[in-house]
């Protein structure tokens, strides 16, 4: 029995891993308007630059059945885009590891580590799975009748827990090639790459490591106390002082101090020091990802009722040193993240996906379900590439502050473009929400290369004029300009104007307005000609007739933050001028 024992052991220690994805499903009340919300976290099995990519409806491509390999035609019902490793896009067979159709239904996955699968080497993957259903589901409910269809055929080769949120609930599905479970959201799920409700399926980890995923010891305990979870193995005590505690997982791992009120993680085990003194230490053990997932939803529920995008982009980039030692949402690199956000009503339109190729070091980007084109660099993999880099060059969480300036801009004119699209024709609402999203893509494009190239104190003046909208960010823009020194900046800043009034114009004109573009000519001549502030002028005239003509404000003056202190500054020598002379002409009387 011993031998059989160890040997189990040894299994379950080579047992499949799984990457850690996570998502995040607010519904219903939780979120802070009349939508919904998912995110996904990938840290990707099939490793690589992560693209962002869009199959139109009609689009027709063969693959395997999942036992056989008999080759089978598809044809796409529900258009979808999705994220996925650079080389598993069209031509070759779409692998997106998160996706949203025009059915307004997002999907996402985080991998089960398991050994009920398909063991042919036909059986599908998960991005086979989300495909499957993808392309087909026009409503929730058939888009997880789907995903369970896939498992009737036992097609899985990857355990998973699915997620699928739709303008109406959402859903978590945990499966194997052999099993499933479904569970309908009403507020709030989130989950990693652990079982949970499957877990009385996974024999390895109800005999070695825990009865159940939510059975949790705390009680006191002494030196040499062996505390299990209704399982074979456990934590030993091995010392307890006034400040700390002393443990290990049994019977193999490596001393673990935990200091008083702190945790940590013990081989399968997360162990909290509640209380330590004397000869007696008070504790709290339960399975690591029963803990993480408590933090979490903790941390989640606290802000539900008004869940935002904002707030969900802010969860992604929570690092391991956030969760007191938990595994964190941000890993390693290479990984990506998207928020999706699918509105109750006209989904079909409106439903859209932020989308950051590397959420630590870059900037969450908008594409709508209906855009007609995306920005090359995140099809080719250039902005990925990008983010990399910046990764390499800062590490994690340093460029978090000025990509969140960014966004909150972005997410703010986001609105307005929806409010400017909604009660339009659908083709005209797609050109709209393109040109504005395509132009966002450009600006973090532009942004990444400043964070990059530029001096810090540059790097900071240039995220700095991100403030609040387009408009006060134009101005600062402008502003810091009569500070950047770099032509290389300078250049990209100017970029950066140009297009945001580029944007601006293209939505006034696609909704019929008639805005004339001398301004925005001038500028793209001064910008070709290295005269950075005057195009920066132009460029702000630009937008603001561009504004007034959407909606209908006047411009403050049209021009710029620098040329209103020059002519402060004139004003008030024409003052003292005056002064001057009043005061000379009354002394000669």
């Amino acid at each position: 029995m011993r031998y059989l024992l160890a040997f189990l052991l040894v299994i379950l220690l080579l047992a499949p891993g799984a990457l850690a994805c996570k998502d995040i499903i607010a519904l219903n009340e939780a979120t802070a308007g009349d939508y919904h919300l998912l995110l996904k976290v990938r840290d990707p099995s099939r490793p690589g630059l992560q693209v962002l990519w869009k199959v139109d409806r009609g689009y027709q491509y063969e693959y395997h059945t999942p036992w056989t390999g008999r080759p089978v035609s598809h044809t796409v019902q529900h258009a979808f885009l999705g994220v996925a490793t650079q080389g598993d896009v069209p031509p070759n067979v779409f692998k997106a590891g998160m996706a949203l159709s025009d059915a307004g239904i997002a999907y996402g996955d985080a991998d089960l580590p398991s050994y009920w699968i398909n063991p042919s080497p036909y059986a599908w993957d998960d991005f086979d799975w989300i495909r499957y259903a993808c392309q087909s589901a026009g409503t929730e409910k058939e888009a997880v009748d789907l995903l369970i269809e896939a498992v009737d055929m036992h097609a899985p080769g990857v355990p998973e827990n699915l997620f699928v949120v739709g303008p109406r609930t959402g859903y978590v599905m945990e499966a194997t090639a052999y099993h499933y479970h479904l569970e309908e959201v009403q507020s709030l799920a989130l989950r990693s790459n652990y079982p949970r409700e499957l877990w009385d399926s996974m024999v390895l980890k109800n005999v070695f490591v825990a009865s159940s995923f939510d059975r949790v010891f705390e009680g006191a305990v002494r030196p040499g106390r062996a505390v299990r979870l209704g399982a074979t193995m456990g934590i030993r005590v091995l010392a307890v002082d006034d400040d700390r505690v002393v443990v290990r997982q049994m019977p193999l791992g490596g001393r673990v101090t935990i200091p008083e009120g702190e945790g940590a993680m013990v081989g399968f085990y997360w162990v909290e020091a509640l209380d330590c003194g004397g000869n007696t230490a008070r504790l709290r053990v339960s399975y690591r990802y029963h803990a993480w997932e408590e933090e979490m939803y903790g941390r989640v529920a606290a802000a539900a009722g008004s869940i935002t995008p904002a707030d969900m982009m802010a969860w992604s980039r929570l690092h391991s040193s956030d969760l007191g030692g938990m595994r964190g949402m941000c890993e390693a690199e290479e990984k990506a993240a998207m928020v999706f956000k699918i509105p109750r009503q006209d989904y079909h339109l409106f439903s859209m996906g932020w989308f950051a190729p590397d959420q630590c070091a870059a900037i969450f980007v908008p594409v709508h379900i209906v855009d007609t084109d995306i920005l090359p660099a995140y099809r080719n993999g250039m902005a990925a590439e990008s983010a990399r880099t910046l990764l390499h060059k800062f590490g994690h969480g340093n460029l978090t502050s000025d990509c969140t300036r960014v966004e909150s801009v972005f997410l703010h004119e986001n609105q307005a473009v929806e409010t400017v699209a909604s009660g339009h024709e659908a083709e005209q609402v797609a050109a709209i929400l393109t040109a504005s999203d395509v132009e966002m893509q450009r600006q973090a494009v532009l942004m990444q290369n400043i964070f990059l190239s530029a001096q810090e104190a540059e790097r900071e003046m240039a995220a700095g004029a991100w403030n609040g909208s387009y408009r006060q960010t134009l101005l600062a823009v402008r502003e810091a300009l009569d500070e950047v020194q770099s032509v290389e900046t300078r250049r990209l800043l100017a970029e950066v104007a140009a297009s945001i009034a580029g944007g601006r114009l293209e939505v006034a004109s696609l909704t019929g307005k008639s805005v004339g573009q001398n301004s925005y000519r001038e500028g793209q001549k001064a910008l070709d000609q290295g005269q950075y502030a005057r195009a920066v002028d132009q460029f702000i005239d630009t937008y603001e007739d561009a504004q007034r003509a959407l909606f209908g404000r006047p411009p403050s003056s049209g021009i710029s933050a620098g040329q209103r202190r020059i002519d402060l500054v004139a004003a008030a020598m024409g003052i003292a001028v005056a002064a001057l002379l009043v005061l000379y002409m009354a002394r000669r009387r």
